[in-house]
């Protein structure tokens, strides 16, 4: 199935937030946190239009993404 205008822009304003999220709560660069989200397995999952992860709010993907991160430390 492929993704519609509107999904990939849902899809990038999450990604947008959450890399944003991650930059100030990490204290560190843009470019440094889309490593970090990139390097997550959920960054494959919000871009399959299948999981519906880009109809939910950027906050609640965010603490989806911690709780990935911290379980793997």
């Amino acid at each position: 199935m492929n993704k519609s205008k509107e999904q990939d822009f849902l899809i990038q304003n999450i990604i947008s937030n959450v890399v944003n999220y991650i930059a100030e709560d990490e204290n560190t660069t843009v470019e440094k946190a889309l490593d970090i989200f990139y390097s997550s397995k959920l960054s494959q999952k919000i871009e399959d239009i299948k999981t519906g992860y880009y109809l939910e709010s950027p906050s609640y993907i965010y603490e989806i993404f911690k709780k990935e991160i911290f379980s793997e430390k």
